[in-house]
């Protein structure tokens, strides 16, 4: 739990944006590395509907459905730079596999959705399908300049390649496209902040790094490999799948106030009457004497500090949100305050010392050493959610569950490996990649009962940044 001051910020950004900012940092900043984090739903989603699967002969990809196999999915394991922690799990733990077959499914039935919907069609989302095919194609060439002895980008793209680039004819107008693309998709948080030369030039710098990357990689080949062609499969799919989230299924799928309100009274555990409850129970224990750490100790939701006995140590004003800075320096030393309400829970406080401390200007700053014991009213280190936000979170989650069961019911054309191969050999992933991946798998097409609550951080809805807030 945190309550110090800072910037309370989760940075939802759009899959589009996402491409952009990846595009920009991913060769510069490593030429080889590419990390992919996987959400989890709960149990009660996962069995909202009852899952049936079948089996199917691999077919013939098209260009609506898709047809992934056994050694596609190693592939496309080896390609997006799962780390060695998570090839593990999936070698180990049979279910981890089912999920991650399951959330690429979803994933992929959501994409053709979407080009249902006509959303590759328009203007921005091409822009964003050919720097995607770029970014692969620019990725693999990096990759396979590593192992041939590249150990820096200048190996890979030269600074003079990246100055003749950039200085053809049409470069600077598919340039300034890149980079509108680009300022229009920043996190909301940055949409304000501007351009300055300098970063703009790096910004082109590194877009041309990542095309003359990919031209040499269609030189050498690599966009006519297989590998290249299911990872791009992958990305195109989910930059497609978060477009529908963002535009289409976000809004289906939005929680109304009466909804809201019937969930409430549905669900009273939601309320905080339990908890505040709970905190008058501790703070009565306190007033008759007992020990204050060790009912922090016992009962605190701040894991920051519960094993300190709730020690905040020294703050001013200005660290502390205000409900709390208030009742805080409100209290003489040794003395205990009442039930205080904020954003994280009902806090308790007990403060032990004051003083006067100079600030960095030299001006002396009242600083008090206080303690406390928060009784929390949502999941202890999550973002701070009200009665109504969380039924909102579960109501949308609901509805999201039964438009993808939808979508899944009507998308039998999504063949993927029922199982797959962790960590493959590399004479394995050649002949994979030379092969097209022909050999003959268990499937599983995507049936008319198979569903799930929602397409996971494997593609559709990637979030991104983090989440600071006030704490002590």
């Amino acid at each position: 739990m945190s309550l110090k001051k800072g910037t309370d910020r989760i940075l939802k950004l759009t899959t589009r944006a996402i491409l952009a900012l990846a595009l920009l940092s991913t060769l510069s900043a490593s030429l080889f590395a590419q990390k992919t984090q996987r959400g989890r739903g709960t149990t009660a989603a996962r069995t909202q509907a009852a899952r049936t699967q079948r089996s199917a002969p691999p077919v013939a990809a098209t260009q609506k459905g898709v047809n992934l196999s056994s050694l596609d999915l190693s592939l496309l394991i080896e390609e997006l730079g799962v780390p060695p922690q998570a090839r593990a799990q999936f070698a180990s733990n049979e279910e981890s596999r089912k999920e991650f077959v399951r959330d690429l499914r979803e994933m992929f039935a959501v994409a053709e959705e979407a080009r249902a919907a006509g959303l590759a069609d328009r203007a921005a989302t091409k822009l964003q399908l050919g720097l995607s095919r770029s970014f692969v194609v620019a990725r693999r060439y990096s990759k396979m300049r590593q192992q041939a002895g590249a150990a820096s980008p200048e190996q890979v793209a030269s600074k003079e390649e990246i100055a003749a680039f950039v200085k053809e004819p049409g470069q600077e107008q598919k340039f300034q496209e890149f980079l509108q693309d680009y300022l229009k998709n920043r996190p909301q948080s940055e949409q304000g902040n501007t351009l300055t030369d300098e970063g703009r030039e790096g910004l082109r710098q590194q877009w041309a790094t990542i095309m003359v990357s990919a031209r040499k990689g269609e030189a050498a080949g690599l966009d006519k490999e297989h590998a290249t062609e299911v990872v791009l499969k992958y990305q195109h799919a989910r930059l497609l799948a978060g477009a529908y989230f963002n535009e289409v299924l976000n809004a289906r799928t939005k929680a109304t106030e009466a909804e809201i309100d019937t969930y409430l009274a549905a669900h009273p555990e939601l309320g905080t009457t339990q908890s505040k409850a709970k905190a008058e129970e501790v703070l009565a224990k306190l007033r008759a004497g007992g020990d204050f750490a060790a009912l922090a100790k016992e009962h605190s939701g701040d894991p920051s500090n519960k094993d300190q006995g709730g020690d905040l140590g020294w703050f001013g004003r200005g660290m502390m949100v205000k409900p709390f800075e208030d009742a805080a320096f409100a209290l003489k030393p040794g003395e205990l305050s009442g039930i205080v309400e904020t954003q994280f829970g009902y806090h308790i406080i007990k403060l032990d010392e004051r003083r006067m401390q100079d600030s960095p200007n030299g001006q002396p700053v009242e600083q008090v050493h206080a303690r406390h014991i928060l009784i929390s009213t949502g999941t202890p280190g999550a973002r701070p959610q009200s009665p109504r936000e969380k039924a909102s979170s579960a109501i949308e989650e609901e509805k999201r569950g039964k438009v993808i069961a939808e979508i899944m019911n009507r998308r039998g054309d999504i063949v993927v490996a029922e199982d797959f191969d962790a960590n493959p050999t590399p004479e394995t992933l050649k002949a994979a990649n030379a092969q097209g991946a022909t050999a003959t798998t268990t499937s599983v097409r995507t049936p008319a009962a198979a569903t799930s609550t929602e397409v996971k951080a494997t593609g559709t809805r990637t979030r991104a940044g983090s989440s600071r807030r006030k704490r002590p």
